[in-house]
């Protein structure tokens, strides 16, 4: 995982904003929506979109406030596997995504990302690492310096 120059300060001045909602600090070209939207909120110097209740949530890097972390745990506590799954090894961005659409919570994603997530580890769904090939593993819109944007406006 690499981080922006003045990532802590733009962190803290994220969580000001959006202290009651959980924000991705990394957001690729999945899910499609949010890339999307991220597209238009960098020509429109917007700095938020929000994620669809219906996608998963790219769990990378999350900016969780302490009452949605709990929630979430809860709930993942209570829900051991995906609906249909009988069990099998979870995935995080799925698992998040659902606790997402079941409970519809808001989740926005910074734009652009200020945290970058180097394709060089192997996926937990099995994707072989391959360092900048598969443009959905890295961010779609990356801040080299998280001090040159307002993060203050939702």
């Amino acid at each position: 995982m690499q981080l922006a120059h003045n990532f802590v300060d733009a962190v803290g001045q994220i969580a000001e904003v959006n202290a009651h909602v959980p924000v991705c600090l990394f957001l690729a070209r999945l899910p499609r929506d949010a890339s999307a939207q991220a597209a238009r909120a960098m020509k429109q110097n917007r700095r938020y979109v929000t994620v669809s209740w219906r996608t998963f949530l790219p769990i990378v890097a999350v900016l969780w406030p302490v009452e949605k972390a709990l929630e979430f745990r809860e709930w993942a506590d209570a829900t051991p596997h995906l609906p249909g799954t009988r069990g099998e090894p979870r995935s995080d961005d799925a698992m998040a995504g659902r606790w997402k659409m079941v409970t519809r919570q808001t989740v926005l994603a910074c734009v652009p990302s200020i945290v970058e997530h180097p394709d060089c580890e192997p996926s937990t769904i099995g994707r072989r690492a391959q360092w900048g090939q598969d443009a959905n593993r890295v961010a779609a819109f990356l801040a080299e310096d998280a001090a040159e944007y307002d993060w203050s406006a939702t």
